[in-house]
């Protein structure tokens, strides 16, 4: 039987992170929960890129090579590169939720990333995943 996948986003990995961060705790149990069910988790490439660069910014750079070691490493984390239908399809969602202005177009590529892995559940504290119609985990 193949391992559950579920999606992880930005706000999850800042909260895992961040021991100062609102959601650390819900974000740690939940996640060492999931672990202990074989579940793998996949980071889309964009998300990836903008955790790292925030935290190179706000920790430094050292931290974030810390955490790219970590993260490529394990063995329960894929990172999933984004393709060209996943700009295309990420760019005609980010036209149809114009209204939404939280929902940026680093969203976008996640949704049509998890479309394509036929993803349904995303592990965020972001909303814009329930308002495009994905199961929000905790």
């Amino acid at each position: 039987m193949k391992p559950e996948k579920i999606y992880m986003d930005t706000t999850a990995l800042i909260a895992l992170a961040n021991r100062k961060d609102k959601n650390h705790k819900k974000a740690r149990n939940f996640l060492n929960s999931k672990l202990n069910d074989g579940v793998l988790f996949v980071i889309g490439r964009p998300v990836f890129a903008e955790f790292l660069n925030g935290t190179s910014k706000r920790v430094g750079k050292a931290k974030a090579i810390e955490l790219y070691e970590a993260y490529t490493k394990s063995k329960f984390v894929i990172i999933e590169k984004e393709t060209e239908e996943d700009w295309k399809r990420a760019w005609d969602i980010f036209l149809k939720y114009d209204d939404q202005d939280g929902m940026d177009l680093v969203d976008c590529l996640s949704f049509a990333i998890m479309e394509r892995l036929n993803l349904k559940k995303a592990f965020t504290f972001d909303n814009d995943f329930e308002t495009y119609g994905f199961v929000k985990l905790p």
